[in-house]
């Protein structure tokens, strides 16, 4: 994001603190009873000059930054020197110009005047400095914030797009391998089969902007990769779905359900005498996939898109965690459900 000053910003604070500051001094004035027939001339003066001075320092910043923006240290100790400078001059020529506005047989002449008026140089341009700083300080922050939030929904982005892109290879192989068997034992089956695989296929590779999808949607994409599955495994593989009406309306990550149901398959023993029970249930503002745990002896080959991928996935969306339960006997990932697919 390129960089950008907040003119407005320095313009609006450059006006408020010259009516602030003339304000407090009016009304120290009055509270004095200390008015005189030139206090409104004065107070007018004192406006001019700090606002001008003001305008003067938002000038040298515009210089620097235009001139030194990649330079930082530099342009910093450029911009304090200038505007030192510049404004040092503007204020005596303003000082000097407007010398008979409010002026009356009592003001300071000589060393004391000259002395005064450097304190009230001083004074003024260290206050105009310190708040333009503060001013651009917080916009530099804010920018920061914002490409860091722009950075965020980039890599959710990319992780969104390569999760759906790069089907786990294994599972492609197997399907092809599967499908060509049942075309040549049960050719209604087969077509069953490869109906399924090309509903899955399809779901992973359209609508690529959407990083959520309703929990219905994910579902039936489900589904259809346990239909596949259940041919694969048979009776050594049980699914079971009890979600609510309500909770299928909700949004999760696209295929968050899938992978969890990948992960129980690819890291479980599943035989026809201790089958894979996995079971998918709502609990609030939650959805968990549930398994009976019984680990391969030899497992696969990770590929990095399982549970770690899932967890920055989430923390990339909203900062929320994925619950991760495992005992003897159970396995199971519960993760938040959302009430829109404003992520």
């Amino acid at each position: 994001m390129k960089s950008t000053l907040p003119f407005s910003n320095l313009h609006r604070i450059t006006l408020l603190m010259a009516v602030w500051i003339n304000l407090f001094v009016l009304v120290l004035i009055f509270n004095n009873r200390t008015a005189d027939p030139f206090t409104i001339q004065k107070i007018i003066k004192s406006f001019i000059i700090i606002y001008i001075l003001g305008l003067t320092n938002i000038a040298v910043i515009y210089f620097v930054q235009k001139k030194y923006a990649h330079k930082v240290k530099k342009a910093d100790r450029l911009r304090y020197f200038l505007s030192t400078c510049l404004s040092l001059a503007v204020f005596m020529l303003l000082s000097f110009v407007l010398e008979n506005i409010g002026t009356d047989g009592n003001e300071l002449v000589g060393q004391a005047r000259v002395n005064a008026l450097i304190l009230v140089f001083v004074i003024f341009h260290i206050l105009t400095v310190v708040l333009h700083d503060q001013v651009i300080l917080q916009h530099s922050k804010t920018q920061a914030d914002l490409e860091n939030m722009q950075l965020k929904a980039t890599v959710s982005e990319a992780s969104n797009l390569l999760l759906r892109q790069q089907i786990h290879p294994h599972f492609l192989f197997n399907s092809l391998t599967i499908l060509k068997s049942l075309y040549k034992k049960d050719p209604v089956k087969g077509e069953f089969y490869l109906t399924r695989l090309a509903n899955f296929l399809r779901a992973s590779i359209s609508d690529h902007a959407s990083k959520i999808t309703s929990l219905q949607t994910e579902l039936l994409m489900c589904l259809d990769y346990m239909e596949m599955q259940k041919i694969r495994f048979g009776n050594a593989l049980e699914y079971h779905v009890n979600v609510s009406e309500e909770a299928k309306t909700r949004f999760v990550p696209f295929f968050s359900i899938q992978v969890l149901l990948e992960n129980a398959i690819k890291h479980n023993a599943l035989t026809e005498a201790n089958p894979l029970k996995i079971n998918v249930y709502d609990t609030g503002e939650n959805v968990t996939v549930e398994n009976n745990l019984q680990v391969k002896l030899n497992k696969e080959i990770s590929t990095g898109q399982g549970l770690a991928n899932l967890a920055e996935r989430y923390s990339l969306l909203s900062d929320d965690r994925i619950s991760i339960i495992q005992d003897s006997e159970i396995f199971k990932v519960t993760i938040k459900m959302y009430e829109n697919s404003n992520y």
